[in-house]
């Protein structure tokens, strides 16, 4: 478990944006020649340009900053994307620190990297409860529509892993924000695939169908290569995930019984990627955080991470003790020539959707 660090926990005033000088010169520049009105506008009204800016307002400021900040020309936004996929975490740093101020919102410049439905922003959910329960219902109601008997379940909090962006302590940093049972079904996911890798030694590798084109993309497939042991090293893991699965739903009922209203922090920075987890206990945590007070809501609510560790530790148990007496049930009594019959699915990633994972 990596170190945390209780970020913000200084926060005993909340510096303007002015305080913090967080405008790179590169970026105020940029923004006067291309909206020269800007910074005559409310801070409201610069938030709702900030939120909603025209792409070719956007696109001449990121070609602003790619200028000044490295003296390197684009003319199209294929240009960009070649010259940013050679980037390092060092040119993306000095670029994404820059570019921040352009389009967060709040006191922390809090900036989302997650979609949204078409006509909404950041500014329409006050809460991340608001933008989370928001989701939950439209990704609910997708499943619904696709499998009519699909039965709804209650929301509990299903933030996982999304992206942020966001100023701590006026520190440019990465952000995730995840739900604590999604944090801890992270971890169990991590141990299981060791667990099962020391039981069945086994690798994957690419099936015939991989690379194949699909319509707008490739296929994605691998299989399992356990000299010999593949049926064996399948049903492991098929029960493993049924196991994960059954987990996830008995701890998120379990979070959000305990109503604890805590926010448990996990430093994971590296060189040139300053990174924080925000790990949110329940809903109760998620109504008290505000977007545009990011910090300022997180730093009451931070908790000793000792509490989350705990229920790692009692879920791992578990899970070790459950693969080792499955592995030895598999090995005596299950018979790979009668099969299950399950749902294909076809993975197909479509063309040009890893280019925004930087």
């Amino acid at each position: 478990m990596k170190n945390q660090r209780r970020a913000g926990a200084s926060h005993d005033r909340h510096p303007s944006h002015t305080e913090l000088g967080a405008l790179n010169p590169a970026l105020r520049h940029a923004l006067m020649r291309v909206n020269p009105e800007y910074f005559a506008w409310s801070i409201e009204a610069q938030e709702r340009y900030r939120v909603s800016m025209p792409e070719k307002d956007a696109f001449r400021l990121r070609l602003g900053l790619l200028k000044a900040l490295f003296g390197l020309r684009a003319q199209t936004d294929e240009d960009f994307a070649e010259i940013s996929n050679q980037f390092g975490d060092k040119e993306h740093l000095v670029f994404n620190r820059a570019w921040l101020p352009a389009a967060g919102v709040g006191e922390d410049y809090f900036f989302l990297n997650e979609y949204m439905d078409e006509g909404k922003t950041l500014l329409d959910f006050e809460t991340l409860y608001d933008y989370d329960h928001d989701d939950h219902g439209f990704q609910e109601q997708a499943r619904k529509d696709q499998t009519p008997d699909y039965i709804v379940k209650p929301y509990r909090g299903v933030l996982y892993y999304s992206w942020a962006r966001l100023l701590i302590d006026g520190a440019f940093h990465y952000a995730s924000l995840c739900m604590a049972a999604g944090y801890v079904y992270s971890h169990l996911d991590e141990f299981g695939q060791e667990k099962l890798s020391a039981l069945i030694p086994h690798r994957y590798v690419k099936a015939k169908d991989h690379g194949k084109r699909e319509g707008h993309g490739t296929i994605f497939s691998q299989r399992i290569d356990a000299d010999g042991k593949e049926p064996q090293a399948e049903e492991l893991q098929r029960r493993l995930w049924d196991y994960l699965s059954q987990r996830f739903d008995a701890l998120l009922t379990e979070f959000d019984g305990q109503g604890r209203r805590a926010v448990y922090l996990e430093d994971v920075s590296r060189q040139h990627d300053p990174h924080m987890h925000f790990i949110f206990s329940d809903k109760t945590a998620l109504q008290a955080v505000r977007f545009r007070h990011f910090m300022r809501d997180c730093c009451p609510l931070v908790a000793d991470r000792a509490e989350l560790d705990a229920v790692i530790s009692r879920e791992r148990q578990e899970l070790d003790e459950y693969l080792d007496s499955t592995c030895r049930d598999i090995f005596a009594n299950f018979t790979p020539k009668v099969v299950t019959f399950r749902k294909k699915r076809t993975i197909i990633v479509a063309d040009g959707a890893l280019n925004d994972l930087v």
